[in-house]
């Protein structure tokens, strides 16, 4: 693992949030270096479209003007200025606002005292690192087509994509988190690796352990519960498929586990037997999957689902638990354990079938074992022998 550097991390996902890549990597990399946790500046922008916003928008300038919060003595979260208009709409524009984000995270990043650092970029729109942080290196970590978050109402792939192409080019080092990206993004910058997301292994096992009860909440529920855990954008979901299973099967139970960015379709939380259960401490996900008898991913969207590698089935598989996806390409190679699903008929055959499997003791062991190799700590370990490499050879 790296050790004794400055990192500074620009994130797309605030550091409140599920714990997703870029809070995995750099609580991991804050036990041996300082980091500096960038949130993703928010727009006023988003107000005209989503008025509903405004308490957010105001939070987040309190936090901004608040200043810096230490989390640890080597973690530390920046919150930056917000912007008047989102990233994307203008080319003039989104220059400026990288311009003056970057100033703002490198000001910051002096009076820290984060010399010479490494600039980890998740947030491929928020900056363009230039030289003004001093950095000895720009790495980017590409977990997502995080596009498709951006166009959620209007449609600025074409610009995002030459924003994100501009840095990829400019980058010492890029990581990829799917086979997908990795194709394009090693046409953008030979230096280019494929490294996949990783699990908490020691996290999720407590599944298996007679301590780990099951959360309250479920006791009440009849099973079998089909559950979600993560983050619930309806762009992304499949609620289409969710309705029609729990009309033809009411005696399946859903739960679905997480934030809801936006509240779910009427005809999804009229139904009887779906249930919200709010957002849970990481601490806390064990218990509640602990009390599923088949564990869910019913994404959606083609863009998507093509680059993404989701964190939650490895996470699922190590707490010994099927899971039934929809068919998402980087998923292909676990065809053998992991149920997925092109249509609404497939996906609801596809949680019968995991409902027989996930009480066969010998398969749930298989699902255990598939993930040992996939830690959070190993890809940390490898990205940092990347980096490490690239250091040793500008020193030569």
């Amino acid at each position: 693992m790296l050790k004794n550097e400055n990192i500074i991390c620009i994130s797309w996902l605030v550091w409140d949030s599920i714990p997703l890549v870029m809070h995995q990597m750099m609580t991991r990399l804050a036990r041996n270096n300082r980091v500096l946790f960038v949130d993703p500046p928010v727009a006023y922008s988003n107000l005209i479209i989503r008025p509903s916003l405004w308490k957010d928008r105001l939070k987040k300038t309190f936090l901004w003007l608040r200043g810096v919060r230490q989390i640890n003595d080597t973690m530390y979260v920046y919150y930056p200025p917000p912007l008047l208009l989102q990233y994307g709409h203008v080319k003039k524009v989104d220059t400026l606002n990288q311009s003056f984000i970057a100033s703002a995270i490198a000001k910051t990043a002096k009076r820290l005292s984060f010399t010479n650092p490494i600039v980890w970029i998740y947030h491929p729109y928020a900056i363009h690192p230039g030289g003004e942080f001093g950095e000895k290196l720009v790495c980017y970590d590409c977990n997502d087509d995080v596009g498709f978050f951006f166009c959620y109402h209007f449609n600025k792939k074409n610009r995002l994509s030459d924003i994100e192409e501009r840095l990829v080019k400019s980058a010492d080092v890029v990581f990829t988190t799917s086979k997908y990206l990795y194709r394009i993004r090693r046409g953008q910058n030979p230096n280019t690796h494929y490294l996949p997301s990783g699990v908490d292994i020691e996290l999720f096992k407590q599944t298996q352990s007679p301590a780990c009860k099951i959360a309250p909440e479920l006791e009440g529920i009849p099973t079998p519960v089909i559950g979600f855990i993560g983050g619930m954008i309806n762009s992304k979901m499949n609620w289409g498929w969710i309705k029609e299973a729990s009309i033809a099967r009411p005696q399946w139970n859903f739960v679905f586990v997480g934030p809801c960015v936006e509240n779910p379709p009427t005809y999804i939380i009229q139904q009887n037997n779906i249930v919200f259960a709010g957002a849970k401490p990481q601490n806390l996900l064990p218990s509640y999957i602990k009390g599923f008898d088949v564990c869910l991913i019913p994404y959606q969207g083609e863009d998507f689902l093509k680059a993404c590698q989701p964190t939650k089935a490895f996470e699922y598989l190590a707490a010994g638990k099927p899971v039934v996806s929809s068919w998402i390409p980087e998923l292909e190679d676990y065809q053998d354990i992991i149920f997925l699903s092109r249509d609404s008929k497939e996906f609801m055959e596809n949680i019968e079938a995991a409902l027989v499997h996930g009480k066969n003791d010998e398969i749930v062991k298989s699902y255990i074992q598939t993930v040992q190799e996939y830690t959070w700590d190993d890809r940390v370990e490898k990205a940092s022998e990347l980096i490490r490499g690239l250091l040793k050879a500008e020193t030569l």
